[in-house]
């Protein structure tokens, strides 16, 4: 999955420093990332005249910071095309710096007394010196599904709206006063019509595009196994088995992850 970046280790503890070479420099405009011409990223040495940065993490020694767009020569690329850039590590350090990007863009003015925000200078955190309204990075709990029934089939699925066109599994937020296994009973039900038992966590994953924090969940059909799809969320909504093709394109989800382990027959309801 995109997180996974060994031998490369995320450090993001806010211990904030100014920049040297070597270190990387990030530019957003909006959902695009700002590159080189030859898109790759910035780094201190290219933009060394700059003398406004921000602070983000380190991945092993090596720190990642934020600017404002250069007046370099420059290209932009989709946020989302970061899925399959290369090395992976940078992908990683890309979209996480992208959520932090939006973050702070999206909290420049208290939502308490909408004076201006500053950045802490202890912790990472928007900070009203006004009312003293803190504001940490935005993290929304969220579930990924695999739904097996009684004949070893997986419940697979493709948005109603969104460009993404490739099968996924269901999903869906935690809503306020539930728990993270009630939000797949209730995701499944809404979304399929279907209701669920034998839930077994599988793994999370930290997933920037959204802001997200996924925890993929196998569970098992409980009563009757016909779908009724939601309309307004999904456009497909159906029973596959093994050797059906629906592969994500992907390793970096852990969507993807979870339906491979499916096809590979890896999914054990004694213990994954």
């Amino acid at each position: 999955m995109i997180q996974d970046i060994y031998p490369y280790k995320l450090h993001n503890e806010y211990l904030p420093r100014s920049p040297r070479t070597g270190d990387y420099l990030f530019a957003f405009a909006g959902s695009q990332a700002v590159v080189k011409t030859d898109e790759t990223f910035f780094r201190f040495e290219d933009l060394a005249y700059y003398s406004s940065y921000t602070f983000l993490f380190e991945i092993n020694s090596t720190g990642f910071f934020l600017i404002s767009e250069p007046e370099a020569a420059h290209v932009t690329i989709p946020v989302r095309s970061l899925r399959s850039y290369q090395p992976q590590h940078l992908a990683f350090a890309a979209i996480t710096a992208w959520q932090l990007y939006q973050w702070m863009n999206d909290n420049q003015y208290c939502g308490r007394c909408s004076y201006p925000m500053i950045r802490d200078k202890k912790e990472r955190a928007m900070r009203c010196e006004r009312c003293g309204n803190i504001v940490y990075p935005k993290i929304s709990p969220a579930v990924i599904v695999a739904v097996i029934n009684e004949k070893d089939q997986i419940l697979v699925t493709k948005f109603a709206h969104s460009t993404y066109n490739n099968y996924a599994l269901i999903s869906g937020f935690t809503e306020i006063g539930e728990t993270i296994e009630e939000t797949v009973i209730r995701e499944v039900r809404e979304e399929a019509g279907i209701d669920v038992e034998h839930l077994h966590y599988y793994k999370c994953q930290p997933w920037s595009f959204s802001s997200t924090l996924l925890f993929g969940f196998f569970c098992r059909v409980k009563g009757k196994d016909t779908i009724t799809m939601d309309e307004s969320e999904l456009k497909v909504a159906r029973w596959a088995g093994r050797d059906e093709d629906i592969d994500s394109p992907d390793t970096v989800s852990l969507t993807s992850e979870m339906i491979r382990l499916y096809k590979k027959g890896q999914v054990s309801f004694d213990g994954l």
